[in-house]
């Protein structure tokens, strides 16, 4: 008899034990229900276009190209432009645009983004001498590369 009374504790107390278990497991998956679900904030994306120029009403380059000849740089006309189109990056921000030729940093320049879709380019004058590849990283305030592309001048 003290045999089946102890069964009976010990199986109330399971029984007991298990409801607990389910009720707390019931109680938060309510409440992950009831709480929103966390958006996160659409990435950053950065569009980069070279060209010789910037046509300032339309805000794109001209003379776009990722080649570029030498015999078109003079001391007077020899720039490339890079154009980057920010989005989603949030206003007020900067920018930066690291020029890279053949590996050798060769300018910084730092740039404000106003808006969520927004415009905005940098200039590097070049030297006939300065054949090779060329690379522009943008990077965001922290450091962080957003977009890179390159060029060549041959």
């Amino acid at each position: 008899m003290f045999e089946t009374k102890e069964r009976s504790r010990l199986g109330a107390a399971l029984l007991t034990g298990l409801l607990l278990v389910v009720a707390v497991a019931a109680t938060a998956a309510a409440q992950d229900q009831d709480a929103p679900a966390a958006t996160a904030a659409p990435a950053a994306t950065v569009e980069l276009s070279f060209g010789t120029g910037i046509d300032r009403e339309t805000r794109d380059v001209t003379g776009a190209s990722a080649r570029f000849a030498t015999a078109d740089f003079t001391e007077e006309t020899g720039q490339i432009y890079c154009l980057s189109r920010v989005m989603n990056i949030g206003a007020p921000a900067a920018v930066t645009h690291v020029w890279y030729h053949d590996g050798t940093t060769m300018a910084k320049v730092d740039l404000n983004v106003g808006s969520e879709d927004w415009r905005t380019w940098s200039s590097k004058r070049i030297l006939r001498a300065w054949t090779g590849n060329w690379e522009v990283k943008v990077l965001d305030a922290n450091g962080m590369v957003l977009a890179s592309a390159g060029f060549v001048i041959e």
